[in-house]
């Protein structure tokens, strides 16, 4: 299916070669917690500057933006516009990012109304240069069938006026996932779209990394912190 971009390509892969990225997916899919762990991978790994722009209009917590103070000593500058109330309210400065030589990563949520603001950046997201990725978390209630992802991902895609996706696994059931509910998980994904596309690369906690790794063929993407886990979780 034409809608699936570059499955032959890992993670990786698009870390290396593009310089633009839209991340999307379902609440509690675990974004934000990518958009950050692979904004610190492109700090530490790259020479050019590294840019977030948090567009999530609608939860109050497990935001990009909630890490912007120390994200910033890492080399990492998370932009956001306050909000009032719970009105929405639109980031700036996107556009010219998403056209300077520096890697520039949307994190949208909060429904359609963000996908509908990313949308205004169409004409760059559709370039080479860019990245659009769906993150697929197969615990998810609104993940549990092919036609929930079906419904779910093309209702963001036209939001955003794009045409593709680059699919990117992360089983969990939050921070406490086990190894053998990552493996299940995986399994999950693949047994509901691999008919239609490959989903060659995942996102892992680091802590049981090494006990998948040499248990799927998925180039595994380590996520080595778990930066929007508050403390009060354990509770």
């Amino acid at each position: 299916m034409d809608i699936f971009y570059e499955p032959d390509k890992t993670f990786y892969d698009l870390l290396n070669e593009k310089k633009n990225f839209l991340f999307v997916g379902e609440a509690g899919s675990g974004k934000s917690e990518i958009v950050l762990n692979t904004a610190i991978w492109l700090a530490n790994h790259k020479d050019k500057p590294v840019h977030v722009y948090d567009m999530d209009q609608s939860k109050p917590l497990f935001r990009s933006r909630d890490m912007a103070d120390k994200f910033e000593k890492a080399g990492v500058h998370i932009h956001f516009q306050e909000q009032y109330l719970d009105a929405p309210a639109v980031v700036g400065g996107v556009q010219a990012s998403l056209m300077r030589d520096e890697y520039t990563i949307l994190d949208i949520g909060g429904g359609e109304s963000a996908a509908r603001v990313a949308g205004v950046f169409s004409h760059i997201l559709r370039e080479d240069s860019a990245a659009p990725i769906y993150i697929v978390n197969s615990y998810r209630p609104w993940t549990r069938t092919v036609e929930n992802i079906d419904g779910t991902m093309s209702h963001i895609l036209r939001s955003i006026r794009l045409k593709r996706i680059y699919i990117l696994g992360n089983p969990n059931l939050g921070y406490r996932t086990t190894a053998d509910e990552f493996i299940k998980g995986v399994h999950k994904i693949d047994e509901l779209i691999g008919e239609f596309t490959a989903v060659n690369s995942a996102c892992v906690r680091a802590g049981i990394y090494d006990e998948v790794r040499e248990k799927t063929d998925k180039t595994l993407f380590p996520l080595e912190d778990l930066y929007l886990t508050y403390e009060w979780v354990d509770n």
